[in-house]
């Protein structure tokens, strides 16, 4: 975790409806390219490949991966860690009790409200 970028919890709760629009565009953005590459496949599998369609589907492919990409970076350069992207679980670097720490939160949680050490995760946090 790095030292120079850590939030006080009202900073990252002011930071939540960036990380929370950010995980549901990744949603969004993954759905698609798993949709393109499922398209290509099929495409690939099937009869009659035309190159054309499969050059455009594979450049589909590539651009939504990219936004997929690119969205990760924009939460990694906020300093926020996903750890889960199926259930929207970040992790935000903070400093309790003089030690690094992380803020603890999930797309499900109504309010940013956990804590725990660097060295545990999830299933050891606790409220803060």
């Amino acid at each position: 975790m790095s030292d120079d970028l850590t939030y006080t919890v009202d900073q990252a709760r002011e930071l939540l409806p960036l990380i929370r629009g950010t995980l549901l565009q990744l949603a969004v953005e993954r759905r698609r390219a798993d949709d393109a590459h499922d398209a290509l496949h099929h495409r690939l599998r099937g009869d009659g490949d035309v190159p054309e369609e499969r050059a455009r589907l594979e450049a589909t492919t590539a651009e939504l991966r990219t936004r997929v990409r690119d969205l990760l970076e924009h939460l990694e350069s906020l300093g926020v860690v996903v750890r889960d992207l199926e259930a929207g679980l970040v992790d935000i670097p903070t400093v309790r009790g003089g030690e690094a720490a992380w803020l603890c939160w999930r797309l499900s949680d109504p309010e940013l409200a956990f804590w725990h050490t660097t060295l545990e995760g999830f299933s050891t946090r606790r409220a803060l």
